[in-house]
């Protein structure tokens, strides 16, 4: 009997120190990840093409609301806001972007908001987006846009986490 007490403390005490290990492996690795993102070259709040400069890695983003779908822009077509410049499919569509660009501007600056619920700043994909209450949110892969559909509360959460993951890039 005192050998199968012994044998239960053992394993509680193995336990116990497993999850203090877990526990301080993902403390560790979330800043990691977060100054990986930063390394990478977020400096700019919109995401771009690090070789182009063109937000949206030159996707017109009024397309997404007018075609339903990710379109790449013509360079021919192209303004510069906020640093950055876009690429419009046409005519009306640079003129609807220059006349109130707020709108179009993804949510997070085109970051993923899972990552931004999480406390830092992944990239998202042009051609992976969802748009909800009149806005686009851009997503890392297809699965972060599937739980991002299922579990509409961690919008909540990234628009709380957004000014701190926000000051926290790279300027």
């Amino acid at each position: 009997m005192a050998a199968d007490r012994r044998s239960q403390e053992c394993s509680a005490v193995t336990a116990s120190a497993t999850r203090r290990v877990v526990l301080l492996g993902l403390a560790l690795a979330l800043p990691a990840t977060s100054a990986l993102g930063q390394a990478i070259g977020l400096s700019d709040e919109i995401i771009a093409d690090p070789n182009s400069g063109a937000a949206l890695f030159g996707f017109d983003p009024v397309a997404y609301f007018l075609e339903e779908r990710a379109v790449p822009g013509r360079s021919q077509l192209q303004t510069v806001h906020a640093g950055r410049v876009w690429h419009f499919i046409s005519p009306a569509n640079q003129a609807a972007f220059e006349a109130d660009p707020r709108p179009y501007i993804p949510a997070f600056g085109g970051h993923d908001p899972l990552g931004i619920a999480a406390g830092f700043a992944v990239a998202g994909n042009p051609q992976t987006f969802v748009i909800a209450e009149n806005r686009l949110f851009l997503f890392r892969d297809g699965n972060s846009r599937a739980i991002f559909l299922r579990d509409p509360a961690r919008l909540d959460l990234a628009e709380r986490n957004w000014p701190l993951v926000r000051r926290d890039m790279v300027p």
